[in-house]
């Protein structure tokens, strides 16, 4: 079997795809039942407050892509690269998910935070010292 190409991609104002598919955010309402994302050498910063059940796969582009697609339901991190979430920040966006504003000018030492509308605020709330 050959490998399967296989492809996220998004355009402002036109939607977030995986292979020709349209994606979007989870819809789920409680933490609880949620899986999200982090990663990165400070990973062990990045602390709840709460059971909160996360994953680090080791790319922040990656992890927004599923973020997109509902794989996982919210991504958070420190110290990123603009070169690392850019096409992050478009998919989340428009597969109907929110971010935190992200000064786009300031090329290091950035913080994201993606998740669905429903659970941003929640999310927000049991992290410490993010």
């Amino acid at each position: 079997d050959p490998i399967k190409d296989e492809m996220f991609y998004g355009e402002k104002n036109n939607g977030a795809y995986f292979n020709n598919q349209r994606i979007r955010v989870s819809k789920k309402k409680k933490l609880e039942n949620c899986l999200f994302a982090t990663g990165g050498i400070d990973s062990e910063k990045n602390k709840t407050n709460k059971n909160i059940t996360i994953r680090k796969s080791g790319s922040a582009a990656l992890d927004m892509a599923y973020v997109a697609a509902g794989r996982f339901d919210g991504y958070f991190q420190k110290n990123l690269n603009i070169w690392d979430i850019a096409a992050g920040i478009i998919l989340v966006k428009e597969a109907g998910g929110i971010i935190n504003d992200i000064d786009i000018t300031k090329h290091e030492n950035i913080k994201v935070l993606a998740s669905n509308n429903e659970i941003n605020e929640k999310l927000i709330k049991n992290l410490i010292n993010f």
